[in-house]
């Protein structure tokens, strides 16, 4: 008898709390949740174009573009090469937006491409092109630098 007691006890217990359980899972405003699964997201693109002091486009240069998040942090590190028209892209997406670029350009083929250009390093403003959606979405973030490298 002691046994059957505790067992229609276990038994309510479990009703009680599982209808409690599905109750707490609606909103409170009328409004209809919806469970979402995925991880926080951005589109980024880097784009420029590279020339020597007489406005040449200058081929093969390599871009370094480092990401920043936080004070001081890089969070991301690509690279890309100019092709012959001395512009380079770079579309990506990454977990988070940056909060500032520094983008690096530097001759790695000697003379091949003209002749030995020393690097340069310049830190554009990180613009926001499109909206996110407000839940996993941050939207898309954009970076233009140009640069004019001097020969050695």
């Amino acid at each position: 008898m002691k046994n059957e007691g505790k067992s229609i006890l276990r038994i309510l217990a479990t009703a009680v709390l599982g209808l409690i359980g599905f109750s707490s899972c609606g909103s409170f405003t009328g409004e209809e949740v919806v469970p979402m699964y995925g991880q926080p997201h951005a589109d980024f693109k880097a784009l420029g174009s590279v020339h020597d002091e007489k406005g040449n486009p200058i081929e093969r240069i390599r871009v370094a573009i480092h990401l920043h998040k936080g004070k001081d942090s890089k969070f991301n590190y690509d690279t890309v090469y100019t092709d012959s028209k001395g512009a380079y892209l770079l579309e990506r997406g990454y977990f988070a937006p940056p909060d500032g670029v520094t983008v690096t350009f530097e001759d790695v083929d000697g003379d091949k491409n003209g002749g030995e250009f020393e690097s340069s390093t310049v830190s554009p403003a990180v613009q926001r092109t499109k909206d996110g959606d407000k839940l996993w979405y941050a939207g898309a973030f954009q970076v233009e630098a140009d640069a004019v490298l001097r020969k050695k």
